[in-house]
């Protein structure tokens, strides 16, 4: 029995899937029906039940699976500690939401590429929920976005919070003074797809009834959201950080909105894996560069976790 089979044993207890688990392995199901047979031999006892459609741990499975899990981890932690840093090769799967993908990707990138040369990275981006469940099925590794309300359930590192401002075509024609939440209703709004985080947000900070009285379209995209405000289009919430270019050229411009739209913090977030050991590496990555990315702007557009309370207008 080696580390190898232990890792097995643990990822088939969490995907409950012969398939399942070896896709996420490189291995055939057989092979990975070879080491479990192996390991039940060796131990003289039934790790998992199995029935067509997934295997379960036995109660001596469910015992023995804590005890891998530790040895895996200490293995994990050896690696790590003699290991030079410029010689780890692996591939680690990244999911973020696009605000994170224009702002921190960048620089997450260079440092890895500093770091740890041999490490390949594949990006996936999208909307927060897809992101959480790709992680959930483990086709990810570690997601930069909005863990929503099952916070509990994944390792989290804080990462930073973005002001959220109401943004407009740079020629509309409205007043420069302050607008109420009810002069936003006499223009189009363009939202944020239903069931999103931030969709809950506008629709509280509306109010129901004064977001069902407005012309809303929708969007799940943050490049297709900007496109459509320069289109004249309508009027949206964004990050002012992630449409800097825009601003300074008049495409877009921000509106002064009282009360100001609540900011949006991000985060780290991952699954405790029995094999992988760069979930958590990305993440204090991330973490590094969010604090420097932070340190450039002023507090009204992106600042530290916990930093965010009675955020300004822009100036």
């Amino acid at each position: 029995m080696n580390i190898r089979f232990l890792e097995t044993m643990i990822w088939l207890s969490e995907l409950k899937n012969f398939r399942a688990t070896a896709e996420r392995m490189n291995l055939t199901p057989a092979a990975i029906s070879n080491r479990i047979a192996v390991m039940e031999q060796e131990l003289g006892i039934r790790l998992f039940e199995r029935d067509v459609r997934e295997v379960r741990l036995t109660q001596e499975g469910l015992l023995f699976v804590e005890g891998a899990r530790d040895i895996v981890a200490r293995y994990g932690s050896l690696l790590t500690a003699v290991r030079p840093a410029a010689t780890v090769e692996d591939t680690v799967r990244i999911g973020l939401v696009p605000s994170m993908a224009f702002t921190l990707l960048a620089g997450i990138m260079e440092l890895l590429r500093s770091k740890f040369p041999h490490i390949r990275v594949a990006i996936t981006t999208d909307t927060s929920g897809p992101l959480a469940e790709r992680l959930e099925r483990r086709e990810l590794d570690v997601v930069l976005g909005l863990p929503g309300p099952r916070r509990e359930q994944y390792r989290v590192l804080d990462l930073c919070t973005f002001g959220m401002f109401w943004i407009a075509h740079g020629g509309l024609a409205i007043s420069e003074q302050a607008l109420g939440r009810d002069d936003l209703q006499s223009h189009p709004i363009i939202s944020y797809e239903i069931g999103m985080y931030n969709h809950g947000r506008l629709v509280q900070y509306l109010s129901e009834s004064g977001f069902e009285r407005s012309l809303v379209h929708y969007s799940n995209s943050l490049a297709t959201t900007v496109c459509m405000i320069t289109a004249g289009i309508g009027i949206s919430v964004l990050p002012p950080i992630v449409i800097q270019n825009e601003l300074r050229s008049g495409a877009l411009r921000v509106l002064n909105v009282r009360p100001a739209f609540p900011p949006t913090s991000y985060c780290a977030y991952y699954l405790e894996s029995p094999s992988s050991r760069l979930a958590p590496l990305i993440a204090s990555i991330a973490h590094e560069v969010a604090t420097q990315f932070c340190s450039l702007y002023d507090d009204a557009l992106v600042c530290q976790q916990g930093n965010a309370v009675g955020l300004g207008p822009l100036a």
